[in-house]
């Protein structure tokens, strides 16, 4: 009896704490500009030049560039303009100082050709085309890739297509992050590729903290095994559809739109789960694959904005998918058994179900009307 009591306060214990550390780190970070630092390159070999064509997150060129700037959190169009003209300089020497590029061994010298404001993921970007003179088609070439990591925020992530064939076909795909800053030209074999996007969606999963959040009122609402795995396999069903085809480009829908509704879904699954809980288990299975197919365009949002060909680009998304998937049953082998505990105690579900919903209200509030 002893040890059971300890079992039902160390779940309560460790469910308390994961909501209040996302309650601290998650909604800060989606205020600031939308949680995720992610920029785009587009590499591509022709007439000797190498252009460079990157699109980063403003926010962390900003950050980067000018920490002081009072107006860091200003993106009217006026002052992002006034920023590129005042600060363009001060860009292209960030930019090429921690961008390098070698060809056969020699370090080639670059210059910004153009550097304008613009926008991917409905958020406020900067696009930098970089022209690199190379001569002939390099047989060796390295990218070497420092910006945002150390100064800025360290989970930033760069999406890679590259073309050096100088036909601009035959793309390729890389993703360069905090442990691979640096990409060589043939290094990448395909089972690497894989790996990459693979831990990727991993990634992407463990970090996103409304997905969490709502697979964590998906389990709330599930009282055995067998119904834990059935609103599972609908989310999973649900959301790999729309992954697929958001990532194909044959449904898109607004980015503010798609965050703003997987916002109400964790407020309305973790209250569902609580007020209605007759009918809480079936509900919970629709709500699953509704909102599921909702929160597949979130997890494509990332991988919308990357260049590349349609083989490659459905490699990375199975791979991708594949990562979640693998993410997914992490979290939930680690909060079904807690969830399970602490359910005897009586106030632990209603204190949960109470607090998803205001990290989901939060969140609708901060991705609707901010």
């Amino acid at each position: 009896m002893k040890r059971s009591r300890v079992y039902r306060w160390y779940a309560a214990g460790l469910l308390g704490l994961l909501l209040v550390t996302m309650m601290l780190t998650a909604a800060p970070a989606a205020y600031a500009h939308g949680g995720d630092s992610v920029a785009y390159s587009d590499i591509t070999l022709k007439d000797g030049d190498i252009t460079y064509d990157l699109r980063i997150d403003m926010y962390d060129l900003r950050l980067a560039v000018a920490p002081n700037d009072i107006d860091v959190g200003d993106f009217s169009a006026p002052v992002l303009d006034k920023l590129i003209h005042d600060r363009w300089q001060d860009i292209e020497n960030y930019l090429l100082d921690k961008i390098k590029l070698y060809a056969d061994s020699l370090p080639l010298e670059g210059d910004i050709l153009s550097l304008v404001a613009t926008e991917a993921r409905d958020q406020p970007y900067a696009e930098a085309v970089m022209r690199f003179h190379v001569g002939n088609k390099p047989e060796h070439f390295v990218l070497d890739y420092q910006p945002i990591f150390d100064d800025v925020d360290m989970w930033h992530v760069n999406y890679v297509t590259m073309s050096l064939d100088g036909s601009g076909g035959g793309k390729q795909s890389y993703v360069l992050s905090l442990d691979t800053r640096e990409i060589k030209l043939g290094e990448l074999s395909t089972l690497r590729a894989i790996k990459q996007f693979f831990i990727l969606g991993i990634e992407h999963l463990i970090t996103g903290y409304d997905h969490i959040l709502f697979l964590l009122g998906l389990l709330i609402g599930a009282r055995s095994i067998k119904q834990m795995l059935g609103v599972i396999t609908s989310f999973t069903a649900a959301h790999t559809v729309t992954l697929l085809l958001a990532g194909f480009g044959v449904v898109t829908l607004p980015s503010r739109f798609v965050e703003s509704v997987i916002a109400l879904s964790i407020i309305y699954v973790a209250l569902n789960s609580v007020l209605n809980k007759k009918h809480a288990t079936k509900h919970n299975m629709l709500l699953a694959f509704g909102f599921g197919l909702i929160h597949g365009f979130g997890f494509a949002g990332t991988l919308s904005e990357m260049r590349l060909d349609g083989g490659q680009l459905a490699a990375s998304l199975l791979t991708f998918n594949v990562g979640i998937e693998f993410g997914q049953i992490m979290i939930v082998l680690l909060l079904f058994p807690a969830v399970h505990y602490g359910r005897r105690i009586k106030w632990t579900i209603p204190a949960m179900s109470a607090a998803i919903s205001c990290c989901g209200l939060i969140w609708l509030i901060q991705r609707a009307f901010m």
